[in-house]
């Protein structure tokens, strides 16, 4: 499809504009200027932040582009009072606005003071999405990225298949720092697992993202904002940790930046090392005909995993008007896994042993991940709107090996040979990401944005799978397979924002993609290309009903493309009798996503929201023969989900507050497995809290569990399910706390499920090491006040996630 670039653009800059700007000046008590002071313009009727600005060396600070209306100034900065000017009034085709001098009184009060007496919560409801505040965490200190995504509200991780689900949903894109990450699921989950909490600020759960977004995702995009310092000066951070459950952790990680007026440079390194166990026990009742097979597996792993993180980057501005920023972004692990798996084969479930199976596994995987970035941003004078643009190049390494060992017993007779079976996979990606973005005012409240986006990976997966005696172990040509497969999307999208009538307020988008894929089998010598092109809309309505009371309904459709995993056809094996196999033939899922949201009083959140996907693709578990299973993708049916959310403030007592988030779910699936119609249908429900209070004295708490209701996702139930943690941080002096924390107290945080299908039934129980105890000491250094500089998103936002 061929994007009409240049036609485009002139449409862009031809636009009028009337957004004005407004210049004022902060001082001190003492009438003298103060630099780097936060400059907030919010709405006169509620509040609401519009926009805000840096004051300079001079105390001078302008805001721009800035729509006709009433609003209101005020100027923060730690260990002062807010300053308030009075109300500025825009009218349309006025000229640029000279705001009441803003003056800032230093707060003696909280000077003498050094109990902190607020942070940001735990979990913050917003009315587009929830934000779930890391940085300030005691509990999430000294974890990892995905125990901290775990005790989101609505996340589910399912450890056992390595995926993660937000509101009942699969299909979810996680994004690092608004960049997609191109990978698999799998790849992504142990990323995050390898991903130290400490270099996290906050994470984004986005459940229905607008035009700007790729429309990749069914559920919605989660988004991990990592820690960059902002303050002028040279400023960092150093932590380490250390803490054990049934096996050790160890944790560090380093900060720093470094900041002018002109440049900014940043940086940042964790690492990662320790151990965990996975016991999974399975039970399988399986008939065909008159044959009925009953298996029993137990499997007993010891993982250990090292980890390293590192990012650095700057931040240049070449004129008032322009910046550019340059960011390189490394992910490193290392991750093993040893143990036995016993597996026994019955006719009947108290009948004799009529096959014994005792393997011995050995997985091994190391990853480099790697990612540069070039980004530019450019206002166009004081009314000509902003044009962004990012250039990402990113490389993926995976060398896969797993080694399974196997002693078989019929009857009362061992096989005089052990059989082996042994993978090795090496995967390579290559992406390559350019997008631009343009927004201006327009006459009468409105604004509009459009931008472009062209995206290219690459992946290239050879599979060699060996079999045999373990003396003589040879290559097996049917089932070893070199896959690759490429994918470009080229995608265009615009935007119109603004009020209609004096309240209430629109914003409708329409996101076109055209994708063009081929999957090659080198060794089947099987090529399947794909050719398609769809649209997305999107529409977004807002309206305050009263002073305390809010409305908005949000409707969008969405994609979810099959990961790169999901389409290879060759054969990963668990153990000798379960193997995954990829689908090159899977098709796309497309979900219709609608949802309203009332809020009350910036507190208390309701949303109802349904979803509707077709050509769902889901994992298939079904047997082969009577000893075998197979695990594979498939365009199965359709789903429907509805969910119903309550987020509100509980006041336990004077000073505790727990943030409570009711979540609702209704789910049916419609689909057909081995030609039988299928209909699965349930109510199921999650409860998360969270909350922090001050015990005086430099010492502070936090609490924080969440309980899931029995539940079924198509052909998978699972039943109550639930943790609790708790944490105790000591401020040993203003930069040094110290933090600890006990994750999962009662040892609940496994999965339990279950699978009941004509002639196929199957029992799990899988548990992990997540009853760990850990001691975090954190120090500050550099100037810790002075606040500024952009945030800025780059332009692989949503790619890195199906790679494999």
């Amino acid at each position: 499809m061929k994007t009409p670039i240049l036609p485009f653009l002139f449409l862009l800059f031809s636009l009028d504009t009337y957004g004005q700007s407004i210049m004022g000046k902060v001082q001190g008590g003492d009438a003298s200027p103060m630099p780097f002071v936060n400059v907030l313009l919010l709405n006169s009727s509620d509040s609401t932040l519009v926009k805000g600005a840096i004051s300079d060396e001079a105390g001078n600070y302008t805001i721009e582009n800035v729509r006709p209306g009433t609003y209101l100034l005020a100027a923060t900065m730690v260990g002062y009072k807010k300053a308030y000017a009075s109300p500025v009034a825009i009218t349309q085709g006025q000229s640029d606005v000279k705001a009441p001098l803003l003056t800032l009184l230093q707060d003696t009060k909280l000077l003498k003071e050094v109990t902190v007496v607020t942070t940001r919560p735990f979990v913050e409801q917003q009315i587009d999405r929830t934000v779930v505040n890391v940085a300030n965490s005691i509990i999430a200190s000294g974890s990892t990225a995905l125990e901290v995504l775990e005790k989101a509200p609505g996340v589910t991780v399912d450890r056992q298949n390595d995926g993660i689900a937000l509101r009942g949903k699969d299909g979810v894109i996680v994004m690092i720092d608004g960049r997609q990450t191109y990978l698999a699921m799998a790849d992504v989950v142990a990323l995050l697992r390898n991903t130290s909490s400490d270099n996290i600020d906050n994470i984004e759960l986005i459940t229905n993202p607008s035009a700007k977004y790729d429309a990749a995702g069914n559920s919605g995009i989660i988004n991990i904002r990592m820690k960059k310092n902002n303050n002028i000066g040279t400023n960092g951070a150093l932590s380490i940790a250390g803490g054990s459950g049934r096996f050790d952790r160890e944790r560090g990680s380093l900060q720093l930046n470094h900041r002018t007026r002109k440049l900014n440079l940043f940086g940042n390194y964790s690492a990662n090392r320790g151990g965990n166990y996975w016991t999974l026990i399975t039970d399988q009742d399986r008939t065909e005909g008159e044959e009925r097979t009953v298996i029993y597996q137990d499997t007993h792993l010891r993982f250990r995993d090292w980890g390293q993180n590192a990012k650095a980057g700057l931040d240049y501005s070449i004129s008032q008007h322009t910046t550019i920023g340059l960011v390189w972004t490394g992910f490193w692990s290392s991750h093993r896994e040893e143990g036995p798996a016993s597996s026994y084969f019955r006719n009947e479930t108290n009948g004799p042993v009529y096959l014994e199976a005792q393997t011995v596994k050995t997985l091994a995987s190391v990853v480099s991940n790697q990612i540069g970035n070039l980004n530019f941003q450019h206002t166009f004078g004081k009314k000509g709107g902003q044009l962004t643009a990012d250039i990402d190049v990113g490389r993926f390494e995976r060398i896969f090996s797993n080694s399974l060992v196997t002693q078989t017993t019929q009857g009362n007779e061992p096989s005089a040979v052990m059989d082996g079976l042994y993978n090795r996979m090496p995967t390579n990606i290559d992406i390559r990401t350019f997008k631009t973005d343009y927004n201006r005012s327009l006459s009468g409240n409105w604004k509009m944005e459009a931008g472009l986006k062209h995206s290219s990976v690459r992946t290239d997966n050879n599979l060699t799978l060996s079999r045999g005696p373990v003396d003589n172990i040879q290559p097996d040509p049917l089932l070893s397979n070199h896959f690759q497969y490429t994918e470009r999307v080229n995608a265009a999208y615009a935007s119109l924002s603004g009020k209609l009538g004096s309240k209430t307020e629109l914003m409708l988008g329409l996101r076109a993609e055209h994708t063009h894929s081929v999957g090659n089998s080198l060794t089947l010598n099987n090529v399947v290309k794909r050719d398609y092109v769809n649209l997305f809309p999107s529409v977004f309505i807002s309206r305050p009903l009263t002073k305390n009371h809010s409305l908005s309904l949000s409707y969008s459709r969405r994609i979810d493309r099959p990961s790169y995993e999901s389409l290879n056809p060759a054969r990963s094996y668990a153990d000798p009798y379960l193997y995954s196999q990829g689908n090159a033939y899977l098709q796309p899922q497309y979900t219709q996503v609608l949802e309203v949201k009332h809020g009350y009083k910036g507190k208390i959140f309701t949303s109802l929201g349904a979803s509707y996907t077709g050509d769902l693709i889901f994992y298939v578990i079904q047997p082969v023969d009577n000893t075998t299973t197979e695990r594979t993708p498939l365009n199965i049916g359709q789903s429907q989900v509805y969910n119903l959310t309550l987020s509100f403030p509980v006041k336990v007592w004077e000073g505790f507050t727990l943030q409570t988030t009711l979540l609702g779910f209704y789910s049916q699936f419609e689909y057909i497995y081995l030609g039988i119609p299928m209909r699965m249908q349930q109510v199921s429900g999650r409860l998360n809290g969270t909350g922090a209070f001050i015990l005086g004295k430099g010492w502070t708490a936090e609490l924080t569990g969440w309980l899931n209701t029995p539940r079924v996702n198509a052909m998978v139930r699972s039943p109550w399910l639930g943790s609790l943690d708790a944490g105790l941080q000591k401020t040993l002096s203003s930069r040094l706390k110290a933090k600890f924390s006990v994750q999962d107290i009662f040892h609940t945080n496994g999965f339990v499920g279950e699978i009941r299908t004509p002639g196929y039934n199957r029992t799990f129980r899988l548990s992990f090491d997540t009853r760990v105890a850990m001691l975090n000491l954190t120090y500050t250094f550099g100037n810790q006040q002075l606040k500024g500089m952009r945030q800025r998103k780059t332009g692989s936002e949503e790619e890195m996630q199906r790679t494999n």
